[in-house]
């Protein structure tokens, strides 16, 4: 076990976020800037997500090929979902969504390259982008139904219809309800899903990786058929986590036009 518990030691220490400029174990406390090893391959995430969107731009031929039908196809399947769910005016939040969904996606894929790191696999970015999302739906909201409109939303008009005291109980109970659910519980879970989903599926991996050498290291003794059924599973988990990678840049990229839609319809 002893051998285990260091290979999981060393599996925690890779994932934690380092600077790349210098020998340190951690980042400097007070430094106003380090490249870290997260932000070294968002960075390169972001610059594949504008090559995307430029091969996309490019697309002049009426039959693309290549990485231009690639680009034509994720881009026609982020633009439906934004109409599916907001509605007709979900064509002016594309570029949004689009961003968010293919930024995240970048990220997610990178992050399964042995060696790389997955932007989306610390806290930090993650909220930073559910700030994003949580900007827009609020700003959408108040934009289309102004100060009062929107905060008067957040209670249901059935309620609004009872008496007086069925307004001021129930109505207070549920507006507090809703405002901690748009203010608070949105970004928060937008952030905490994506993380800790790329971050458990890292550990995961990492693991199974651990059974391989350490069964390997013990030789035939007993090690190395558990090696090889960690190996069959290492592989099968590998495939589900880009699968995975897929899925939670969906799941933030629908629940962000879900929050747009509810916002741009809040009355109803």
């Amino acid at each position: 076990m002893g051998g285990l518990g260091e290979k999981v030691a060393e599996l925690l220490n890779e994932l934690a976020v380092h600077p790349v400029n210098s020998l340190q174990q951690s980042v400097p406390v007070g430094q106003p800037f380090v490249l870290t090893n997260y932000i070294f391959f968002m960075t390169i995430a972001l610059a594949l997500t504008m090559l995307f969107f430029i091969a996309a731009s490019r697309t002049v031929s009426l039959v693309p090929s290549g990485i231009s039908n690639v680009a034509e196809a994720g881009v026609e399947f982020v633009r439906n979902l934004c109409i599916d769910v907001i509605g007709p005016e979900g064509a002016r939040f594309f570029p949004f969504v689009a961003t968010i969904f293919f930024f995240i996606l970048f990220n997610n894929i990178l992050g399964l390259i042995p060696g790389c790191k997955p932007g989306t696999g610390t806290i930090g970015v993650t909220f930073t982008l559910a700030m994003f999302s949580w900007f827009a739906f609020v700003w959408v909201g108040f934009t289309k139904n102004g100060f009062y409109g929107y905060f008067r939303s957040l209670i249901p008009s059935s309620i609004r219809q009872m008496n007086v005291f069925a307004r001021v109980g129930l109505g207070g109970y549920v507006f507090l309800l809703e405002f901690l659910s748009t203010f608070i519980v949105r970004p928060v879970t937008l952030a905490v899903r994506l993380f800790a989903n790329m971050y458990a599926g890292h550990i995961i991996l990492g693991i199974f990786a651990a059974f391989v050498a350490l069964g390997i290291q013990s030789g035939f003794s007993f090690g190395l058929i558990p090696a090889a059924l960690s190996g069959i599973m290492l592989v099968m988990l590998y495939a589900f986590e880009v699968f995975v990678a897929f899925i939670q840049a969906y799941v933030f990229a629908i629940l962000t036009a879900q929050y747009i839609s509810l916002s741009i319809h809040a009355d109803h």
